[in-house]
Parts: C-alpha cells; structure tokens; sequence
C-alpha cells in the first residue's frame, strides 16, 4: 500500500469514528426541549454534513482509479526502459517524455490527497461543532412528527415526475 492511498483510508476512519462519537452523545435532562426551527437547522446542517461526506467518498473512489493507474503506468515505465535502445535518442525522449507525463500524474494525485486531508479535518471540525450545538438538544415527538412530513414533502415536490 502506498503512501498516497493511506490519507483517503485515515478520511474513512476519521468519519466513521465522528459518527460513533456522534451516536454515544449523552441525552440532555429532561424537560427541556428544543423548538421546531432548531430541528429544522439540526437536521439540515446534518444533511449538508452527509452530502460533503458522499462527494469526498465519491472522490476517494476516484483517487483510487488514478492510483492503481498510476500503478500501471509506473510498471509501463519499467518495462519501457529495460527495452529502450540507448543508441536512439528519438526513444529516449519519447521515455523521458512518458516519465514527466507519469511524474506529473503522481503529483496530481499526492495533491489529491493533500486536498482529501484538509477536507476531512474541515468535515470533521465541522461535524463536531453540528454534534456540540445539537446532540444535547431533546425534541417533542410531535415536533419530530411535523418536520419530517415537512421535508418529506419538500423532498416529493423537488424530485422530478416520471
């Protein structure tokens, strides 16, 4: 395993690690509960979490295709040199040519994971800010009841038609 796949494992790890710390949030006293609005706030800033948390997955499995590319490419390379003629300079540029193309394709995908690394701290920030300013909240089944027909409907009336 290399070294640039290794962060977008850590963002796997570090998310599912937010959300078993998310789930063992203590129960605040009873008696006090939260209003509808801050429901409303709490479950979309969950969504917004979820949604950012799908697209670095998305790209994980990206990052990974252009890794194992690079992989193969990088093997190319080797078997490309230990037949290069050395007597032919139009194939030694057309090598050194295909190691600047392969050079810069790993740059791009250790860029990749720099940027995954500052993506999964600021969802991680972000996720626990969302866990301090609604875990402790407690909400009225009612209020429960009426927020989710909400967005339930919102949801039915901003999907397409068949």
């Amino acid at each position: 395993m290399s070294s640039s796949r290794i962060p977008f494992l850590l963002v796997t790890c570090l998310v599912l690690s937010q959300e078993a710390v998310a789930a063992t949030a203590k129960a605040p006293a009873a008696g006090t509960f939260a209003t509808r609005e801050q429901l409303r706030e709490c479950l979309a800033l969950d969504d917004g979490l979820k949604a950012r948390l799908h697209a670095m997955e998305a790209a994980t499995v990206a990052h990974n295709r252009k890794f194992d590319a690079n992989e193969v490419e990088g093997a190319r390379l080797v078997e490309m040199k230990a037949r290069l003629d050395h007597s032919d300079k139009a194939a030694i540029q057309a090598f050194n040519q295909a190691v600047q193309e392969h050079n810069a394709h790993l740059q791009q995908v250790d860029d990749e994971a720099v940027a995954a690394d500052v993506a999964t701290r600021a969802l991680n920030a972000d996720q626990a800010a969302v866990d301090q300013k609604c875990g402790p909240l407690t909400y009225r089944p009612a209020d429960m009841d009426v927020v989710v027909k909400e967005r339930k409907k919102a949801a039915a009336a901003s999907a397409p038609a068949s």
